[in-house]
């Protein structure tokens, strides 16, 4: 039996076992798909205590509905049998309400969820439909949002005298409100308070907000949740909504989400409402329990059920926090990129800085961002060029004049960070130590190929690296392949059983047709 025949074996064997594997878990995968994609999952627990009064005792609470951005499931109920439990409210504002009779008496309240949530985001057109007479009731003054104050009316006439269109004049009282000083008050601020004082927290911002709106003839809304995160808190929040166009926009002027709600906001009520009532004059604290859950962005499954699909499986190393899940992804994704590359390079003929380098940047360009990643890759790795040139001039040996040309990059990467931070420009700040180490890397790569082949094939082989970068960055961006690697890791055999296929292609690659056209195309001499 020759080689071949022994390849060939391997090859088929490879693959069979991989196609075996992955079929047994395609047909609940399918099953079970979610085309709600959620982002991030979290199990909420309200957690409430009182001791009860010397009469009827009564705690009430909103509690969340499933829309078009976050999904609620597994309501679950877990109080003490002596309180008698009702749910009553309209569909955007439900409440769950707790009653008990006994006197004197010390109570818990546990009542969990499952929230599911996306972020979303809003472009604003330049001019807003008039709204229709339903809507109307937001465009009233309230207690707290005194919208047809003459201080409301001064202030929005002040801020919005230069704008030439509603999406100006929205960002005009926005950006006003977001730059009042943050303030941790934790007693109610009404939207004129937010203007004398010249500070707030969550609610005075909002109310002021929804004020100015309210002013100018745009229907607005308070609305409350709560920002959800890893751990035991005690804080809610409110941000503000205007009707744009038949569509509530979100604004939060206090983390300065201007048109944008993140995946972790839970809504849970509508208008300006306490989150949690109850008689008054009795003894109560509280605490929202919130646990981040693992999930399968495109399964309906919970980690039992997605750890019951096969014992062939990455999920125990995700649940288990056993790998940091970007490690994971990275590791499962650089086999993927490295046969891409692996292609690019030999078949078609492209030329890179290595195999993996390419994948490493497409990889540090989804926590830049991809055109500001790949700003500050070209303009840093074209100045370490740039900085080496007088070093050459005067002789310095390479290792200690790349040393020099990598300390002042990374001493301009900080200066960056840093200018980023100071004036609130996002994209400077994405220079995470993962990203830095990879643009060091290619740095090096760039430098070195200088040197070697001259700045001309230098910069050339910079660009085809480029292009393979973004080959494999339109590969690598798709949201759902780590967790399809996580899921079938019996695909690490198909590449390999590919990348042996590739080992054996000795045919001509791509880019020689285009250069040696003319000769393909010139006429065969028949011989007589």
């Amino acid at each position: 039996m020759n080689s071949q025949t022994n390849i060939k074996i391997v090859l088929i064997s490879i693959t069979v076992l991989a196609l075996v594997s992955i079929g047994f878990k395609i047909k609940p995968v399918l099953e079970n798909y979610d085309d709600f994609k959620a982002q991030q999952v979290y199990k909420v627990n309200y957690n409430y205590f009182f001791k009860s009064g010397d009469k009827n005792t009564t705690v009430k609470t909103f509690i969340p509905n499933s829309n078009s951005r976050q999904q609620i499931s597994k309501y679950n109920n877990k109080s003490d049998s002596t309180l008698l439990f009702s749910k009553k409210g309209l569909a955007s504002n439900k409440k769950v309400i707790w009653r008990t009779k006994a006197v004197n008496t010390y109570h818990s309240i546990n009542y969990e969820f499952i929230f599911q949530g996306k972020e979303k985001r809003f472009t604003l057109p330049q001019q807003f439909d008039n709204a229709s007479e339903k809507h109307q009731y937001y465009l009233h003054a309230t207690e707290n949002i005194q919208a047809k104050d003459a201080k409301i009316t001064q202030l929005a006439n002040r801020l919005t005298k230069r704008a030439k269109n509603d999406s100006q004049m929205i960002k005009s009282i926005f950006d006003y409100v977001a730059e009042i000083p943050s303030a941790p008050i934790i007693t109610l601020t009404d939207a004129l308070t937010a203007i004398e004082q010249n500070r707030a927290s969550c609610n005075g911002k909002s109310r002021l907000f929804v004020a100015l709106c309210r002013n100018l003839g745009y229907p607005a809304r308070i609305k409350g949740g709560i920002i959800l995160e890893n751990t035991n808190k005690r804080t809610s929040h409110v941000w503000a909504e205007v009707l744009i166009n038949e569509h509530w926009v979100p604004f939060d002027a206090l983390n300065n989400h201007f048109a944008y709600i993140p995946a972790n906001y839970l809504e849970i009520y509508e208008g300006d409402e306490f989150l949690i009532t109850h008689t008054p004059g009795i003894q109560f604290d509280y605490t929202y329990e919130v646990e981040s859950i693992n999930h399968i962005p495109f399964l309906k499954l919970n980690s039992e059920e997605i750890r019951q699909l096969s014992s062939i499986s990455l999920w125990r190393l995700v649940e288990k926090r056993i790998i940091p899940e970007n490690a994971l992804n990275l590791l499962l994704l650089l086999p993927i990129g490295g046969l891409l590359v692996a292609f690019l390079r030999n078949v078609v003929g492209v030329k890179t800085f290595g195999v993996f380098l390419p994948v490493l940047i497409a990889f540090s360009l989804l926590h830049t961002g991809f055109i500001s990643g790949m700003i500050m890759f070209v303009c840093l790795i074209l100045l370490v060029g740039l900085i080496s040139y007088p070093f050459d001039r005067i002789g310095l040996l390479y290792t200690p004049k790349l040393v020099i040309s990598l300390s002042i990059m990374v001493g301009l990467m900080i200066i960056a960070t840093m200018i980023g931070i100071r004036f609130n420009v996002t994209w400077l700040t994405t220079l995470t130590f993962f990203p830095t180490i990879i643009l060091t890397i290619a740095a090096e790569r760039f430098s070195r190929a200088t040197i070697e082949d001259g700045h001309k094939l230098a910069i050339e082989k910079l660009g085809q690296t480029l292009l393979a970068t973004i080959i494999c960055y339109g590969f690598l961006s798709w949201s759902a392949l780590p967790a399809l690697l996580i899921i079938f890791p019996e695909c690490l055999l198909l590449i390999i059983s590919l990348a042996m296929l590739l080992g054996r292609y000795i045919g001509i690659r791509w880019v020689e047709y285009y250069r040696f056209a003319p000769l393909f195309n010139q006429p065969k001499k028949i011989q007589l």
